[in-house]
């Protein structure tokens, strides 16, 4: 194996050379200063050291060697080819057929029993009163109560106050007459006169059509 400079050491000589000379010529031939002739020579050194660097090359190897060395080395050795091991195949196994399943037993069918239906309700008549007072009830149906704001005129506080006096239904209203009417204006609170201004009798009568259509 040889051994050789390294390449900086040869492109450092061949600019340092380079430097000389050029300094040199500044000098002798065209009567340079010793500054500007130094500088020339720093600048064509340079150059000439830039251009060693990046056009150097190293020495190629000899053939031979290369030769050698192919010879030398040991032929890659292939690993053993090992046949796979034969595995037996499992014995076909008898498959058990399924037992039927056992047919449901039928389940006894109920005898169907009566249904009692319910007593009516027995609704407690409207009672008629002497002074001009219409009838009342005690309180509202089985259905429950009407919604007598549905009636013009008629707020909550005064649906509340008809039903503290028994009046809970249209058909109640509907059955005034005059004269129990009047009797409503004059003796339920807050009433002043509306039943017979907003004519609650022919309201409710006319509210009951429309539920009966």
């Amino acid at each position: 194996m040889k051994t050789t400079a390294p390449i900086w050491m040869g492109i450092a000589a061949i600019a340092g050379l380079v430097f000389i000379v050029a300094t040199g010529v500044a000098l002798v031939l065209y009567d340079f200063s010793i500054s500007a002739a130094v500088f020339m020579g720093v600048i064509f050194g340079g150059i000439a050291a830039i251009a060693l660097y990046f056009g150097w090359r190293p020495p190629l190897e000899p053939l031979g060697e290369k030769q050698a060395d192919a010879t030398t080395a040991p032929d890659p050795v292939a690993p053993p080819v090992v046949a796979p091991a034969i595995v037996p195949e499992p014995a076909p196994t008898a498959i058990a057929e399924p037992e039927p399943a056992p047919e449901p037993a039928p389940e006894p069918i109920a005898e169907p029993t009566s249904v009692a239906t319910p007593d009516p309700v027995a609704v407690t008549p409207a009672t008629p009163s002497a002074s001009g007072k219409p009838p009342v009830l005690p309180a509202p149906r089985a259905g429950g109560a009407d919604n007598l704001k549905l009636l013009r005129g008629l707020g909550p506080k005064m649906e509340q106050t008809l039903n503290g006096h028994g009046i809970y239904h249209f058909d109640q209203i509907a059955a005034w007459t005059p004269a129990e009417q009047a009797w409503i204006d004059e003796n339920v609170e807050g009433v002043k006169g509306r039943a017979t201004r907003d004519g609650w009798v022919a309201q409710a009568k006319t509210l009951i059509a429309g539920v009966a259509n």
